[in-house]
């Protein structure tokens, strides 16, 4: 089950990604959905699952704002400049159904969490600048990402906790 949930959030991410980037938002965000339908499905507790991806698709939206209200980065396909773009909704989403299955050992590892949003946050975003979904628009960006994401993995991991739908 790790595995297939692995696998069903990078392949979320590329179909989120190559949406933004090609403007075709329906097809890639109806695939995310039905990502979030079999993740939903999967879960022993499914109002918890379900709480805890609205939970992380609010908190994460959050904080993309502040970097596209700060002008440290821009996103392509977007209704309004000054709003973030569903898709990046979407990708917290994705990054919600990781927290209690594949990604659910770093629970255990606060540090190594800090660690791993310090470092794997800002290369999703690289990744995603590449692919020509983002425009990271200064130094400050990774700077803003690595610290922001170093918060949110360690607090994403206690509301998972909270909000665990695949618990025993």
């Amino acid at each position: 089950m790790k595995l297939i949930n692995f696998g069903l959030f990078q392949l979320g991410w590329f179909i989120a990604i190559w949406g933004a980037a090609h403007q075709e938002l329906l097809p890639s965000m109806i695939a995310v959905a039905l990502i979030f339908m079999i993740y939903i499905i999967q879960a022993r507790y499914k109002k918890e699952a379900f709480i805890l991806l609205l939970l992380i698709m609010l908190l994460g939206p959050i904080f993309d704002q502040c970097l596209l209200s700060f002008g440290l980065i821009e996103y392509k396909s977007q209704f309004s400049e000054y709003i973030v773009p569903i898709w990046i909704v979407a990708l917290w989403g994705l990054f919600a159904t990781t927290l209690n299955i594949s990604l659910s050992w770093l629970k255990h590892y606060k540090l190594l969490a800090v660690l791993f949003g310090l470092i794997g946050g800002p290369l999703a975003y690289i990744a995603a600048e590449k692919l020509n979904a983002i425009q990271l628009m200064n130094s400050y960006a990774l700077l803003a990402l690595a610290l922001g994401w170093a918060l949110l993995t360690p607090l994403s991991f206690v509301i998972a906790k909270r909000w665990n739908g695949f618990r025993a």
